[in-house]
């Protein structure tokens, strides 16, 4: 049993370590027109925050036609076609850990059917 625990925790650092890099690799966005954000990558989510035409957003996830966006606020999921992604030229809100120990763009998402699992930071 202890060597399958350590297997597994193992087999969980390596999967963290390894997609670590290609986490850090920023996408930006601008808004096309004013969306609300939700709590789910579904029409049918709570709202939680809303971005307006002309702000500028970082990306940290997808799921099909739903993009995951970090902002000011709760960070959330929006319609792809709220965002542009042709016309943006750096960030516009500054990233901060939001606790010691993390460093930006340290976080790992997994996606199902019914739920998203994250191990990392936000801010």
């Amino acid at each position: 049993m202890f060597i399958t625990s350590i297997k597994t925790a193992a087999l969980a650092t390596a999967i963290v370590f390894a997609t670590a890099g290609a986490s850090m690799a920023a996408t930006w966005a601008y808004v096309d027109q004013d969306a609300n954000v939700r709590k789910n990558h579904s029409n049918g989510s709570q709202v939680i925050n809303s971005i307006y035409e002309g702000d500028k957003v970082k990306v940290i996830g997808q799921w099909n036609n739903w993009y995951k966006v970090q902002i000011p606020g709760p960070d959330g999921w929006v319609k792809a076609g709220a965002l542009d992604f042709d016309y943006y030229d750096g960030p516009s809100y500054p990233v901060y850990p939001s606790k010691p120990g993390f460093g930006f763009g340290s976080s790992f998402c997994v996606d199902g059917k019914n739920a998203q699992f994250c191990l990392g930071t936000s801010y």
